[in-house]
């Protein structure tokens, strides 16, 4: 089943189609030939000297493409040649685009070493295995309110009143599954135990990156 390619892409798409031989292997090169970059821009900006057939906003939007493109095979745990073959169903299937019948054996060899560059292979499998979880965390939202305290009968004035949050957290469970809540009563003391725990994780954070830093060790995923 051919993919659905995203219409911020579409553009994209059709610059990969139109790149000669000459121009994939000065980008496979550039790409193979630096250090893992966590984001496209920053990978952009590293071989954007390297590349000199490109002009620097096509360069910009296809590494991104291409960082899109290996986060979805890399979710999706489709086998690399059937990512590739239903890339390239995708590209016929989009007259935009303007590929041809004849154009199949060209199509796939491009997308098959623009796609299984090293380089890029580390840092998706890198990302994957950050958010390996049965739950994903997506969001969350603290909602606070009044709760009223009745001593007598209802029809009475409240005699008191409690303040509480609910700590509402927003998840994707097993991957990129369908977006899912829960929620979790808190009080105020609740908070700032949350509040030094985040804490204290930042600094872990901080100070493990240090180590990553001065052991010249590339830090990847997010």
């Amino acid at each position: 089943m051919p993919l659905d390619i995203p219409q911020e892409h579409r553009a994209t798409i059709g610059k990969i189609v139109a790149l000669s031989e000459e121009n994939i292997a000065q980008l496979i090169s550039a790409i193979s030939s630096v250090k893992i970059r966590s984001t496209p821009s920053e990978m952009s900006d590293a071989i954007r000297n390297q590349v000199t057939l490109i002009n620097s906003d096509d360069l910009a939007a296809i590494v991104e493409t291409l960082y899109s493109l290996y986060h979805v095979r890399e979710f999706s745990e489709v086998r690399a040649d059937r990512f590739v073959t239903d890339i390239v169903d995708s590209v016929l299937k989009d007259e935009k685009l303007g590929a041809r019948q004849e154009d199949i054996p060209h199509l796939r060899e491009t997308f098959r070493r623009l796609l299984n560059i090293d380089t890029l292979n580390a840092l998706t499998k890198a990302i994957k295995l950050q958010r390996d979880g049965e739950r994903i965390y997506c969001d969350s939202r603290i909602i606070t309110d009044i709760r009223p305290v009745f001593s007598g009968e209802v029809s009475d004035a409240p005699s008191s009143a409690v303040i509480r949050h609910t700590l509402k957290i927003g998840y994707h469970r097993d991957g990129d599954g369908p977006h899912q809540t829960f929620y979790v009563a808190m009080d105020e003391t609740d908070l700032h135990s949350l509040i030094e725990d985040i804490g204290r994780a930042i600094e872990k954070s901080e100070t493990l990156t240090k180590v990553l830093k001065e052991g010249q060790i590339a830090r990847l995923g997010i």
